[in-house]
């Protein structure tokens, strides 16, 4: 097959083709896509800000205005003090009559000025007691604060020098000592020593508690204070023996050496023993409590483990001190330890004791305050104050403090003042709620 071409079947020149379409590229890019950019952004900032184009360009082309509040009208006439307060009363002499009567008015003036010449200064004197009234009512200065409120520290600290143990008075009466302890019938051996147990109805709590005086058992308002930290300074421990009373409950710490040589020593000078339990501090790990503490990491038996190495340290205590605040009280293992403090029959003193099953309570009370967390004198009284208001409001109030020489002086004068405000010191065995 043969094709051919002829030339009226070539295509036109490029020229030719395009015709009447030379301009329409052009108009495209050159007007209306410009125009579409345009009102489309236009369109979109309306849309944004609400503004018209109109008042873009005017705000573009006129510049910023100041505005300016309007000055208030001049004249008598004043809105605000209006609003605020009632109008002058309208005085006399702004009438226009008076003023066309100039002559007659000094006449009735003139006469009755000599008329009462004598009554205006007998009317005189009566007013005058009036601002002598404030100079005869002498200012009363309100009451000063109650002595419960917290000070501040001192900035310098304090201007008397800090005692010492030595310089510390000792007691009046000499105390007698406790029967010894512990009672072998209340001990089992362990891996983690001795530990006490109950033997019937005898229990540890009880049976080495010092014994209370006729007076101590009269109805009224009773106290007890707890030392805890001891054993591990030999001079503050030497002055919580020599220089406190004998109701005076100490607690020592698991870490000191010869524990159970101080508990001994500490029953023969008159004095019940517990031992400090420690527990996670609020502020841990800042505050290490030590390689015995129940941290709120453990498990129940890693608590219980070192809750029986504590009490495995010595013999012949009440019971134990526990740490204030501490985030273990809200754990699992909370409520074993009690129990566990109950079945061996010891008591326990801190707090955490709320919503706790009465079938693992053991005895127990909570500590009303700590008197030396702020350790100088002015501080120390103000908390044992507190506790003298808590213990005359509610009957009985327990106190803690650490063996330092200021908060043994301020508790010596403490507890010299409390048979005239007829408060009772007692040990803190005899403040605890037996388990039920």
């Amino acid at each position: 097959m043969k094709l051919a071409f002829t030339s009226d079947d070539r295509l036109l020149p490029a020229s030719e083709r395009s015709g009447g379409n030379v301009w329409v590229t052009p108009l495209i890019y050159g007007l209306l896509l410009p125009f579409t950019v345009i009102a489309v952004g236009l369109s979109g900032w309306y849309m944004a800000t609400g503004e018209t184009p109109a008042a873009l360009a005017a705000r573009l082309l006129q510049g910023p205005r100041i505005s300016m509040p309007m000055p208030t009208r001049p004249g008598p006439e004043k809105p605000n003090e209006a609003l605020m307060r009632p109008p002058p009363a309208p005085t006399p002499t702004l009438t226009p009559e008076r003023p066309a009567e100039p002559a007659p008015a000094p006449a009735p003036i003139a006469e009755k000025a000599a008329e009462p010449p004598v009554e205006k200064p007998a009317e005189k004197p009566a007013p005058a007691p009036a601002p002598a009234a404030p100079a005869q009512s002498s200012y009363m200065p309100p009451p000063p604060p109650p002595v419960l409120a917290e000070p501040a520290t001192p900035p310098g600290g304090e201007s008397l020098a800090p005692p010492s143990f030595a310089q510390l008075p000792t007691p009046k009466e000499s105390a007698r000592p406790l029967p010894a302890a512990p009672i072998p019938d209340l001990l089992r051996a362990s891996p983690s020593g001795s530990l006490p147990v109950r033997a019937g109805n005898r229990a540890a709590w009880k049976l080495y508690a010092r014994p209370l005086t006729v007076a101590q058992t009269k109805p009224g308002a009773k106290i007890a204070v707890v030392v805890t930290d001891l054993g591990l300074s030999r001079d503050a421990t030497l002055a919580a023996l020599g220089k406190l009373p004998p109701d005076v409950s100490l607690s020592f710490s698991p870490y000191a050496s010869t524990l159970d040589g101080w508990l001994k020593k500490a029953r023969e000078d008159g004095h019940e023993v517990l031992l400090d339990l420690p527990l996670e501090p609020p502020n841990f790990p800042q505050h290490d409590p030590g390689a015995l503490a129940v941290l709120q990491s453990h498990s129940p038996g890693e608590a219980l483990g070192h809750l029986d190495a504590v009490l495995g340290k010595a013999g012949g205590y009440v019971g134990v001190t526990a740490t204030l605040r501490s985030p273990v009280t809200a754990t699992d293992s909370w409520a074993l330890m009690l129990g566990e403090l109950r079945d061996r029959g010891l008591l326990f003193l801190g707090d955490g004791l709320v919503g706790v099953d009465d079938k693992v309570m053991p005895a127990a009370a909570s500590i009303t305050l700590v008197a030396d967390e702020t350790p100088f004198r002015t501080a120390i009284d103000v908390k044992l104050a507190r506790a003298l208001a808590s213990a005359q409001r509610d009957g009985s109030a327990i106190v803690t403090l650490s063996p330092r020489p200021v908060s043994f002086e301020r508790l010596i004068a403490f507890l010299d003042s409390l048979p005239e405000k007829n408060v009772t010191l007692v040990p803190v065995s005899a403040l605890v709620h037996p388990e039920p």
